[in-house]
Formats: structure tokens, sequence, C-alpha cells
């Protein structure tokens, strides 16, 4: 018994730097309390606080201004909280677009999804991204409102990029690490309903990090400006019908034939979905990329001590099969 508790405790000891070395991937230290949340195997406070101070002592992690690190990279505490001021800026302007955002008809719910959404914005000029869920039939139909809010932020000097729209009918999504990550991390701002039913069907969330599963409401909220309600309620009450429904369809086909021509030309049409229920147009990969950095990270840190093998097996620490393949 003795033995094993050795060996779970080592394993542990290895496990709790996973949270640091995939933040890494985006120059992001952590504190206590976010290494906490992210570990993936059910703990307490205190005892990460004590693996973390062991991997301080042996030099694997530099602790500097409350924020863990590698132990080469005791410089991000000071990047971090520059970006924690840069992200002061970009706030207010994802909130007040991200209502008129929530005002447009059929948008179920908005919420703030990458960089900004943990406050590290790279050097405060990072595009804002949102996630948007549209009433079913509608998706299409907001996308192309949106754009327009789009063009008239990026005249004002704001980058908005809503890069993800899905409709109520598919808010469950794809069992993996990395979606897990992107779930915990989403900061919604407006469709309490929504974002309650969301994280009802993502419960399997918490497979892969034990501690994560309390949503997030602190900028949640669902009250519209007089003049935003009177737009959804006018909008909805013209488009609901049969002008909605060829509008839809038109636009659909329209857009999908655009932005598959566009992925196949830029090689990415593995990397984006159009459908009926999802616009996913993600033509860098980014889901790809992070993945294998972090497998990178693995090797380099926790492979030499032999651990990603264990009675024979490999030990995935979280990664999909086909993002440990060369």
């Amino acid at each position: 018994m003795d033995q094993l508790n050795q060996k779970l405790t080592e394993e542990q000891a290895q496990a709790v730097l996973k949270p640091i070395l995939y933040a890494d991937i985006f120059d992001y230290p952590l504190t206590l309390e976010e290494v906490y949340k992210f570990v993936e195997f059910e703990t307490t406070l205190e005892k990460i606080e004590l693996l973390l101070g062991q991997a301080v002592d042996v030099g694997q992690l530099v602790k500097v201004n409350g924020f863990y690190s590698l132990s080469n990279r005791s410089h991000l505490a000071a990047k971090r909280q520059e970006r924690k001021k840069a992200s002061r800026v970009l706030w207010p302007r994802a909130i007040y677009y991200g209502r008129w955002l929530a005002s447009l008809p059929f948008v179920r719910l908005v919420a703030i999804t990458g960089a900004l959404a943990v406050d590290n914005p790279s050097d405060g000029i990072d595009d804002i991204d949102y996630l948007i869920v549209t009433q079913p039939r509608r998706l299409w139909l907001c996308r192309a409102m949106i754009i327009m809010l789009v063009k008239y932020g990026h005249r004002r000097g704001v980058h908005l990029c809503p890069n993800y729209l899905i409709t109520e009918n598919v808010l469950d999504f794809e069992d993996d690490f990395f979606a897990a990550r992107e779930m915990m991390q989403m900061q919604p701002l407006y469709g309490t309903d929504v974002y309650l039913s969301m994280s009802d069907a993502n419960t399997w969330v918490t497979r892969y990090f034990p501690q994560g599963d309390s949503p997030k409401l602190d900028k949640l909220s669902d009250r519209l400006s007089p003049e935003q309600q009177f737009i959804k309620r006018v909008g909805e009450s013209i488009l609901r019908g049969f002008v909605g429904n060829i509008l839809e369809f038109s636009l659909q086909k329209i857009q999908v034939t655009k932005h598959t021509k566009r992925a196949k030309r830029y090689g990415a049409l593995d990397k984006v979905i159009f459908t009926a229920d999802v616009c996913k147009g993600h033509y860098d990969g980014h889901n790809h990329k992070t993945m294998v950095a972090y497998q990178q990270r693995i090797k380099d840190y926790l492979v030499k001590d032999d651990l990603l093998q264990t009675n024979g097996r490999l030990r995935t620490f979280g990664l999909r099969k086909k993002d440990l393949k060369k």
C-alpha cells in the first residue's frame, strides 16, 4: 500500500505540471487556484499547493508574484500583469459589442472565448473572439447581420471575430481535451438559460478537470437596453416566418459556397465546419496547433521520467491519440 501511495504521489507530482505546460503555450503563468481548477485528478487546494511547492524546490517551476511558470520562464509573471492591464481596455469594448450582438434577432447566447476570456490578449491587440448561439434555422441569417456589426466595429478600430456560431440544436461539444479547456475558459455575456443548458450538455468536462464544473456567471446578464429590445423584438417578428425561411436558405447557400471555396484555397477544408447548425471558421487550425505544441511540452518535460508508459499502455495525459501521432 505504501508503494502504491508513493507511486500515486509521484504521478500527481508530474500531473500538477500539466496545466502549467498547457498555459505556457500562450505565455501565461498560472495562480494556485488556476492550477487546481485545471489539474486532471480529484484533489484539494492544499494538496496542489504542496505539490507546486515541491516542484519549485526541485527547480521544475518558479513562483513569481503568486504566478507559477516553468523555471526558465520567470519573465511571464510580468507579461501576464501587463496583459491584464491591456484586457481592462478590451473588456468594455467586448461587452459593449456583445450586447449589440445579443440584440440581433434570433441570437440566444453570446460568449467571449480566446485570449480575452482569460485576460491574456497579445499586447492588447488581439481580436475579440465570440461564440454565438442562435435559434435553429436562423444561423446564416444571424451571421449576415453579425457581419454588418463586425464591419461597423472594424471602422471604429475594434476587431470583432465571431468565428464560431452554432444553433441550440448542437449545444453538446466534442468530447476532447481542447474543447473541455475552451468550455471552462469561456465567459458568457448573454443568454443565461442557453448557457446553463450548454453546461448541462457538457458535464463530461469534469472527466478531464474534476474541479472545473462551476458555471461562470459574473459577466452574464440578459438585460438589454430599450433600443436593443426593440430591435430584437421587431426583427424576430418580421423574420420569424416565410420571409425568414427564404432568407435563411438563400444566405446559407451563398455563404457556405463562398467559405468552402475559401477554406479549400487556404488548405483548411478539414479545419472548418459549415452546416445548417454550425459555422466554425477556424482556418488556422488553432486546435491542432495547440495540441501539437502541448504534446511537445509533454515530451520535453514528462516523457523523460517514463511517465507516458505504464504497464505497457500509452498514457495520453488528456491528449487524443491522433494528437500523439507524428
